[in-house]
């Protein structure tokens, strides 16, 4: 049974929004699929259930959940995260600071004239399709509003926080990397991190410098490199580079890796199940040191807690004060159908990540790992999904992007570490692939171009 059959009828609508469209969230991704519509002249609403946007760069959030900290710093560069359309500014530093990030969507946003266009404080609890067409919003005070399109832009990977699992119960704080605000509740106390990511990296390294000890749980190794070789950000490719596949980029990649920092082994981390480009890389510069200079331990996954006592799966145990769980996050879309969201381990099946074959009118945007930043990624994204929805460029058939959703999911397979949940793509690759589906299914002679800049 294919998930249109299952998916329940709407209620009959209370607003009569059947013109127009609806885009769910007004983060990164959001205000990317906003700025499309809105520069296609396209009839929308945005309904976010914060107070502002940004999703979860905007630091505090008003109800806790942001995936930012107060000393959180982009791990991508600023000429890499950018939008395309809209240039951050040049007197950005190379890697802004998350409170510069928010600026910089709110820039974005008053350049485009978005906020005009979102409703915030609105929760959406539902999103059926409705029989004979378009789509039936449900929102938290029971209203409902119909749509020819919904667009999902909202949690995306990172839409419920995981914690670690091990035997015995601990008695001292736990909490969610979700929940971190700051080194200071961690001065002077024994401190077990786990996890092995971009955000454990720095958290490890800020609770390190106040701690009494810091100890870090590994499952699964992954590759570290600075944020600055030779003066310059890691992340930016020539133009050689990007033309080059992930495959043919990775023994330039792994000679780097060898003369940078060596084999992650000799830093007592686990050895990456995968090759260099197989996964996402961990960019920075002051973990390892942590590392060396023994403010962080290295450790194997937990087998079991009993009171203070941390025991690990190598037989070591550690007295702790704190647990902080880096663990990642579930794909959650609480207002969708099991059948259309998935299990929350694995992506939904999506042609070219953003349309679900057998729903008309229903859309993903930002549902990706990118292996450097989203936001560019989103705006190709909301570029063809602007023009999909203006009829300028079709859709292929259901059987076509059915085959084109398997093709790419075994490729994918043999491409990359299992991890990732479908979810990991290559950017260079993932824009032209992106930029060639709007040439080759437009429908008119127009060829596509860039997107307007500042």
């Amino acid at each position: 049974m294919t998930a249109v059959e299952t998916a329940r009828p709407g209620p009959p609508a209370d607003g009569d929004s059947v013109d127009k469209v609806c885009v769910i969230g007004a983060g990164s991704a959001g205000i990317a699929m906003c700025r499309a519509l809105v520069v296609r002249g396209i009839a929308f609403d945005c309904l976010e259930r914060r107070g502002d946007l940004g999703g979860l760069w905007r630091y505090p959030a008003e109800d806790g959940g942001s995936c930012a900290y107060p000393s959180l710093f982009a791990n991508t560069s600023r000429t890499v995260m950018q939008y395309p359309s809209y240039p951050m500014p040049a007197d950005y530093p190379e890697y802004p600071h998350h409170s510069q990030v928010a600026r910089y969507f709110d820039d974005y946003a008053q350049h485009y004239g978005l906020r005009e266009h979102i409703e915030f404080g609105v929760e959406v609890s539902r999103v059926e399709q409705l029989p004979g067409g378009g789509w039936a919003v449900t929102l938290g005070d029971g209203s409902v509003r119909r749509y020819r399109a919904v667009l999902v832009a909202s949690g995306g990977r990172h839409g419920t926080p995981v914690r670690a699992r091990y035997e015995g119960s601990f008695t001292g704080t736990e909490l969610h990397s979700m929940d971190y605000a700051g080194p200071e509740p961690f001065a002077g106390r024994r401190v077990v991190v786990i996890g092995l990511g971009a955000t454990s990296a720095d958290l490890a390294t800020e609770i390190s410098r106040v701690a009494a000890a810091t100890h870090l749980s590994v499952r699964t190794g992954h590759y570290v490199v600075p944020k600055i070789l030779e003066g310059k950000p890691i992340d930016k490719l020539s133009p050689f580079m990007k033309k080059l596949s992930v495959e043919q980029r990775r023994p330039l990649l792994s000679l780097m890796l060898k003369l940078v920092h060596g084999d992650m082994t000799a830093y007592g981390l686990p050895k990456p199940p995968y090759k260099p480009g197989q996964g996402p890389l961990i960019s920075t510069s002051e973990f390892l040191p942590a590392i060396v200079h023994g403010r962080i331990q290295p450790k194997p996954v937990i087998s079991s807690v009993e009171g203070s006592t941390v025991r690990f799966a190598d037989g070591s145990e550690v007295e702790a004060d704190a647990i902080v769980h880096c663990t990642g996050y579930r794909i959650d879309f609480p207002f969708l159908a099991e059948e259309i969201a998935g299990d929350g381990v694995d992506a939904p099946p999506l042609y070219h990540q953003v349309v679900p074959p057998e729903l008309d009118g229903l859309y993903f945007i930002g549902l990706l790992h990118s292996m450097m930043s989203l936001m560019p990624l989103a705006e190709h994204q909301a570029e063809w999904v602007g023009d999909l929805l203006a009829g300028t460029v079709r859709l292929p058939s259901r059987g076509q992007m059915w085959s084109s959703i398997r093709s790419t999911r075994r490729r994918q397979d043999k491409r990359f570490y299992d991890s990732s949940g479908h979810l990991l793509v290559d950017p260079n690759e993932y824009e032209r692939l992106i930029d060639g589906e709007r040439r080759s299914h437009a429908t008119t002679d127009r060829a596509v171009t860039a997107a307007p800049t500042r």
